[in-house]
């Protein structure tokens, strides 16, 4: 998993670079990041692997929980005993329903998760049950997604010239025209799938190996799920290690003529990680991430201040947890 911030020294230029190209292209080889990036290919291979084998890096897989057919997720703002807190975090973090966990720094007690609803039912209990298994923990808010405008998946460092940008996006799988609402995974789909939340980066060979099957058909496997976009591919990394420490979570009251203006304008900006439409009295969330605090002025007053039909907002101050990134999505039965 990505290393705690506080011990690692922050990327040097080059090394940001190859992450930024793996952010948009996690399957991406060698020698088309070093020819794209202008480096040679030995000197990528080599701070690539240096990269993956620290930990700085995990390259990984996750499941589009609306339309592989997990159901929906919400986000969870919770309160803990301050005395138990991460051993609540960790317990959340080691839940098959639990997408990703952070605290948030500046409020006691506070977490944040995203939890799979597998039922209708558990979203109503929610507020007065609280989480199942875990009756510490008091649920203060709760924002079902609706629409999401950016996965942390599509985000990327932002220190490559949109010429890069655009040669390393050429490759990518492109989704099919008219995809349904939702798709049924096969067994062999779980498998690929499995697979590739080990490691995204894996060969179509070795691929194939593990299932079974030929190389070409290995490639088929992962082209197809891609395409319906029921699987993303993605490079988890701190965006500490990337000379952003700043984390935060913004909460948005939007009048609804503005939403999908304000979620559009805000994904398309370098420094939002995450986007999304969802319910509550605050209806958009967006986590930014940025070099510091000053920065994080600097987006509320001239991005924030430049969006219509913003109504009221809320910062919280993420504090990112060792277990962070690194809990994989429920695997669909």
């Amino acid at each position: 998993m990505p290393k705690d911030s506080d011990a690692c020294d922050v990327l040097d230029g080059l090394d940001q670079r190859i992450v930024a190209a793996l952010q948009i292209s996690p399957r991406a080889g060698v020698a088309e990041v070093g020819r794209i990036l202008g480096e040679h290919e030995r000197s990528v291979a080599r701070r690539l692997q240096r990269l993956l084998d620290t930990g700085a890096i995990r390259c990984t897989a996750e499941y589009d929980p609306l339309r592989c057919g997990l159901g929906p997720t919400v986000r969870l703002r919770l309160k803990a005993p301050l005395s138990c807190l991460k051993k609540v975090a960790r317990e959340l973090a080691n839940r098959p329903d639990v997408l990703n966990v952070a605290a948030v720094g500046g409020a006691v007690g506070h977490l944040w998760c995203e939890l799979l609803l597998e039922s209708r039912s558990l979203l109503h209990s929610l507020s007065t049950n609280g989480i199942p298994g875990l009756p510490q923990i008091d649920v203060r808010s709760s924002h079902v997604t609706l629409s999401p405008f950016r996965s942390e998946a599509e985000w990327h460092a932002p220190v490559l010239t949109e010429e890069e940008e655009k040669r390393l996006r050429a490759s990518l799988v492109q989704p099919l025209p008219g995809l349904a609402n939702q798709y049924e995974l096969t067994p062999t789909d779980i498998r690929v799938a499995a697979v590739l939340m080990r490691n995204a980066r894996i060969s179509l060979t070795e691929l194939g190996g593990e299932l079974g099957v030929s190389t070409a058909t290995a490639g088929r496997r992962v082209t197809s799920l891609l395409e319906r976009r029921v699987l993303h591919l993605r490079t988890a990394v701190d965006p500490a290690l990337l000379g952003r420490p700043v984390e935060a979570r913004i909460r948005l009251k939007v009048h609804p003529a503005g939403i999908e203006t304000a979620g559009s304008a805000l994904a398309a900006s370098p420094h939002v990680r995450f986007c999304a439409a969802v319910t509550g009295r605050h209806n958009l969330l967006a986590d930014v991430c940025v070099k510091h605090e000053t920065s994080l002025y600097d987006f509320v007053v001239d991005v924030l201040g430049a969006l219509p039909h913003i109504l009221a907002y809320d910062t919280d101050i993420i504090r990112r947890l060792p277990a962070n990134d690194s809990v994989p999505q429920d695997t669909p039965s």
